[in-house]
């Protein structure tokens, strides 16, 4: 149970494929797409949903998870995430009634590579080491016993999920299609200054 909670969670941090080659788009990237973006995502609600679609009786609270959303997008193409806190709670009702607590704490890894952005679809393909992924612990009490575990590092995601996009202004979303029992993540996202992200590479952003 563990596992399958993990990979949940794993799977709504880092949804696209890690390609074997990653390369800048050639020619230009669509000029309302170049920024830093802040935002909040579904993430919560569609793990929520996931849960409620297991067979076990699950309730679980996601409320802190992926919340709130960073990136840059720069005028080549790359791109670039920043960490953000992923916290949850679920507990497991088994037919006995005894219930099974996980307690999740983590932060999600900094990803980077380049964006492809064609029909108002994007394409995502991930540099070597760039996939991101979740560190942290998570907790697990059943009976009175509590035992505490890394979070597993989970494989490279093996497919490339389609991503929609639409942006205008200083405004942009981002669907994101995964398959069952995720579903489709969508991200608000808002321009703010290149400024509110310190570590961020040298080079053209929208500024």
């Amino acid at each position: 149970m563990a596992l399958r909670l993990s990979l949940l969670l794993s799977v709504a941090a880092g949804p696209a494929l890690a390609q074997a080659t990653c390369e800048a788009p050639v020619g230009p990237i669509e000029t309302c797409l170049v920024g830093a973006w802040i935002g909040t995502s579904t993430i919560p609600e569609a793990l929520e949903r996931a849960m409620m679609s297991m067979p076990d009786a699950v309730r679980a609270n996601f409320s802190n998870l992926g919340q709130p959303v960073g990136m840059i997008i720069y005028d080549d193409g790359f791109f670039e995430t920043f960490p953000i806190a992923a916290e949850g709670v679920a507990d497991f009702v088994d037919d006995d009634g005894d219930v099974t607590t996980y307690e999740m704490t983590g932060q999600t890894v900094t990803t980077a590579g380049y964006i492809t952005a064609l029909g108002g679809t994007l394409d995502i393909c991930y540099l070597p080491g760039g996939q991101g992924n979740l560190n942290g612990q998570m907790t697990v009490t059943t009976g009175g016993n509590s035992t505490t575990l890394p979070l597993p590092t989970m494989p490279g995601n093996t497919f490339n999920p389609v991503i929609s996009y639409s942006c205008s202004g200083d405004t942009m979303q981002q669907n994101v299609a995964l398959p069952a029992p995720i579903g489709t993540i969508t991200y608000d996202m808002i321009r703010v200054p290149l400024a509110a992200f310190p570590f961020a590479r040298d080079g053209a952003a929208g500024e």
